[in-house]
């Protein structure tokens, strides 16, 4: 039965590893895209200050200042939205604590792990704790991650439509201004 629960525990472990390490994956990934986010929005807004003066209305520069309008446009409205939605990647995500610590549960979330005394008294309590316990609450927590991954994943997915159609239109925008500012 030791073998047993001992593998038991091993495989929890590395799922609870690998949860981990989707989650960090999805952060790392988010944290690098929103440095090219915060660029297109830094560049949009003062091409944009150069260019709108520039745009005509009438005659052969109407099509493309309407299209360097609704680009620019696009633009901003998917930084907008997309700086939205990548806030709900690096949002953090905690589980609803229970008011205290039960014996031999709660033994790997943080928010339960602080509301013990001090170090002693979280050791006695996993020292205490039977490897079915122990079990528990690694299954716990992988559970948990696995919400949290979900999470962020989904978002990280909306994110990536909407960081696209705000690139594309970033293109446009910034080439269509750049041609606009060098009329006479």
């Amino acid at each position: 039965m030791a073998d047993a629960s001992a593998e038991r525990l091993q495989f929890a472990w590395k799922n609870f590893e690998d949860q981990q390490a989707i989650i960090r994956a999805a952060d790392l990934k988010a944290g690098y895209l929103v440095t090219f986010l915060l660029f297109f929005g830094a560049s949009t807004i003062p091409l944009g200050r150069e260019v709108f003066p520039k745009l005509r209305w009438g005659g052969s520069g109407a099509i493309a200042s309407g299209a360097y309008g609704a680009s620019y446009v696009l633009s901003v409205i998917g930084f907008v939205w997309s700086m939205y939605l990548i806030s709900h990647v690096m949002t953090p995500r905690a589980k609803k604590q229970h008011a205290e610590p039960r014996p031999g549960a709660n033994l790997l979330f943080f928010g339960h792990v602080t509301k013990f005394d001090n170090s002693d008294r979280y050791f006695e309590a996993v020292v205490k704790a039977e490897p079915e316990q122990l079990l528990r609450n690694i299954t716990d927590q992988i559970f948990e991650l696995a919400q949290i991954a979900k999470a962020k994943l989904e978002s990280l997915k909306a994110f990536s439509k909407s960081f696209k159609l705000t690139l594309v239109a970033w293109f446009i925008s910034t080439a269509l201004g750049f041609w606009i500012m060098s009329w006479k």
